[in-house]
């Protein structure tokens, strides 16, 4: 045993030689391939040096994914490592492309290695040009592009539409595609022998069927009060100024005051592009039960001649129920010594609902009124979502529903939503105000995912309770405790409990909202950009105008 023991450690000893090389029959095959900068008709590969080559061949396939058959199309030799990146000329645009690369040595074809490659896209071309927003209509789109001579476009498509170019557009450059739906996002793509030569974005503009257009020059006033209209007219706007009832400076020509449009039927007024929305200047005063829908307008009150509301509700039967004011993407402004934005004193008028999304307003000072105000009456559901308001409510209310329930025999409501909106700067002068003054019984208060920056209410979101010491005619809280969730602030005072002031009549605080150590802002606040900082706490919740969010 002893013996055999011996002869098997001499036997290991004798094996452990120390090895200093390799050497390997055949080269191995190149790595770290890669195509970098990558356009139309080129791409740049990039590989690493395989021991013992000293050239290399690069074989280009088109139309493939790393099969490899047939014949490449095209071939190139007695490539050395100092020729890494190589720049691969005179490919197809918008073309799938396999390459592989196989090391040789000179002189000994026996250490030839195998192939290794990777596959790549080259970009599409661009013919296609931006359509102008006289091109885009409601429901068709016209498209131009760049006539080059070898490529004969053939086909468009757009969703699920697929236009056949004919002759005469292809010498042309341009086709019209009929089909599309309005207010919608499109993408449009241009083929030539079914590879991408272009593509484009557009929005198709506001539905303009049985719509009555107007352009800057016509009386917007005059169109909206003629006898002829009814329930459910719409009118679209071409982008321009539209001065109602205005008064000038007879020497100067200089715009002196603006009056009020009377909507007395249920409405719509839109601007039909997106990217040239038209200016009204003036008011509107809503009369005989008539809903309002304005959307894709920049309104400015800043020169009427009775300083009175944005929207108006004109009460001539006090029992009158209105149909529902709508107010999408607008921008609205007024004048600083206004009264506000909408107002109704009608003792037994409501109405529908009122909607506000995707819009701006600003500089509505409210010396004369609070800024969303109904002293008698009340909105069924007040809305207010994805909105920005800044230096509004200076020395007023935010919201104000005035007690009137008794006279509607104590419905369920107001419900008042105040959602992913940025309010900066208001309340900045209101020692005796709130942003909830809704003393209207049974109303429903629901405050979230929003963004409140250098508000200076006293009051904070809204005065005492019953049984808490305060009257129960000043009564600003809802009945039922308010939903809070998910807000941020900035320099605000008595919104949350922390840095709150001792007033007694403070209803409620966010106990859940969080605090910025700093303002969350990036963007110039004075010039109305509200951009968050991509660090700050509200934009890593979500909260505020999703316009002013930053993606992650």
């Amino acid at each position: 045993m002893l013996s055999l023991a011996g002869l098997a450690i001499t036997s290991c000893s004798d094996s452990l030689d120390i090895i200093e090389s390799l050497s390997f029959d055949k080269n191995f095959a190149p790595l770290g391939i890669e195509a970098k900068n990558v356009k139309e008709t080129s791409a740049n590969i990039l590989w690493n040096a395989s021991s013992g080559a000293t050239n290399y061949t690069i074989e280009v396939f088109a139309d493939d994914s790393l099969t490899f058959e047939g014949t490449p199309e095209k071939v190139i030799s007695n490539l050395t490592i100092d020729d890494s990146p190589y720049t691969i000329t005179g490919l197809q645009f918008d073309t799938k492309y396999s390459i592989r690369i196989q090391a040789l040595t000179e002189g000994d074809n026996s250490r030839t290695s195998s192939w290794n490659g990777i596959y790549f896209r080259t970009g599409a071309k661009q013919f296609l040009k931006n359509p102008k927003p006289a091109d885009i209509a409601d429901r068709s789109v016209t498209l131009t592009w760049e006539v080059e001579e070898g490529y004969d476009v053939s086909t468009i498509k757009i969703g699920d539409i697929t236009h056949e170019i004919t002759d005469e557009e292809k010498e042309a450059g341009q086709a019209t595609i009929d089909g599309l739906t309005p207010e919608t996002d499109y993408t449009a793509y241009l083929y030539y022998n079914g590879k991408q030569c272009g593509n484009r974005n557009f929005t198709t503009i506001a539905d303009l069927e049985g719509a009555i257009l107007l352009h800057e020059d016509d009386d917007l006033k005059k169109a909206i009060e003629d006898e002829s209209v009814v329930d459910g007219t719409v009118f679209a706007l071409y982008g321009g100024t539209y001065n109602v009832n205005a008064t000038y400076d007879e020497e100067t020509g200089e715009l002196i005051s603006t009056g009020a449009v009377k909507v007395a039927k249920t409405i719509t007024i839109k601007g039909i592009y997106p990217t040239d929305q038209p200016i009204v200047k003036g008011r509107f005063e809503i009369y005989d039960g008539a809903g309002l829908s304005v959307s894709q307008l920049k309104i400015d009150g800043s020169k009427n001649s009775t300083a009175d509301q944005i929207f108006n509700y004109k009460v001539e039967n006090e029992t009158t129920s209105f149909g529902a004011l709508d107010i999408q993407s607008c921008n609205i402004t007024g004048k600083t010594e206004g009264k506000g934005l909408i107002y109704m004193n009608g003792p037994k008028c409501s109405v529908e609902s009122i909607t506000i999304n995707n819009s701006t307003i600003y500089g509505i000072e409210c010396s004369g009124g609070d800024f969303i105000d109904f002293r008698t009456g009340y909105p069924k559901t007040l809305t207010v979502t994805n909105s920005t308001f800044y230096n509004v409510a200076k020395g007023r209310d935010f919201f104000r529903i005035d007690d009137n329930s008794g006279v509607f025999g104590n419905p369920t409501g107001p419900i008042v939503t105040l959602d992913h909106c940025t309010l900066y700067n208001i309340g900045a002068n209101a020692s005796n105000n709130r942003i909830f003054y809704v003393r209207f019984k049974k109303n429903k208060i629901a405050c979230t995912n929003n963004l409140i920056v250098g508000t200076k209410y006293k009051r904070g979101f809204a005065n005492g309770k019953p049984g808490e010491g305060v009257d129960p005619a000043d009564y600003a809280g809802p009945d039922q405790n308010p939903t809070l969730s998910n807000n941020f602030y900035f320099d605000c005072e008595n919104l949350t409990s922390a840095g709150a002031s001792a007033d007694a009549t403070i209803s409620w605080f966010d106990t859940e909202g969080t605090i910025e150590s700093e303002s969350p802002f990036a963007g110039d606040v004075e010039s109305g950009v509200f951009t968050l900082n991509a660090d700050s706490k509200a934009n890593k919740g979500g909260a505020g105008d999703p316009r002013w969010i930053v993606a992650q």
